[in-house]
């Protein structure tokens, strides 16, 4: 995939989005969720990130710089930096929520984790995309064994990706 001049400027300086204007040329179709891979006008590795070629934003950036494998070692590991980075919040008396994984900011698009202490619903996991997908299919296990014991809930943004989160996992529906 190619991008302009001014998206690769953006994305190789840490911008973790690649808008539909941005896109000069793709190789071939992809579904939501697969991978895209961007390369320069020299065919040089720049970045790889969640292709949406529906939406607005086209690529959720999930690393940039050198090349390396996305995998569910690559989630796992961006889980565990996220939650180390809020390990201080836990046990603290004067906070009873916040976020344990925050999208973008923890270098992992479209995924939000949050922990509600003292509520009804101790943590709602947003699932924005179809997990069976070639790109995001290696978090789901990931996700699911590290959060669904905390999880009051799943919350999909269509039917269909709900029951896509169901079947790759292996979930029960009353969740």
């Amino acid at each position: 995939m190619r991008v302009t001049n001014d998206a690769l400027r953006h994305v190789r300086s840490g911008h973790p989005w690649v808008f539909d204007e941005s896109i000069v040329s793709v190789s071939h179709d992809g579904a939501a969720g697969d991978l895209a891979v961007i390369f320069d006008d020299k065919r040089k590795f720049a970045a790889v990130g969640l292709w949406d070629p529906s939406s607005p934003i086209r690529i959720k950036v999930l690393h940039q710089g050198r090349p390396r494998p996305i995998d569910s070692t690559f989630f796992a590991d961006r889980i565990a930096a996220a939650l180390e980075r809020r390990a201080r919040l836990r046990g603290r008396g004067d906070t009873s929520a916040y976020r344990l994984v925050h999208g973008e900011n923890d270098g992992l698009p479209a995924l939000i984790a949050h922990r509600h202490a003292g509520a009804p619903c101790r943590m709602v996991l947003r699932v924005s995309n179809h997990l069976s997908r070639h790109g995001t299919r290696t978090i789901t296990p990931t996700m699911a064994r590290r959060f669904y014991p905390l999880a009051d809930a799943f919350i999909a943004v269509s039917g269909s990706v709900g029951d896509d989160l169901l079947a790759t996992v292996g979930l029960p529906r009353e969740r």
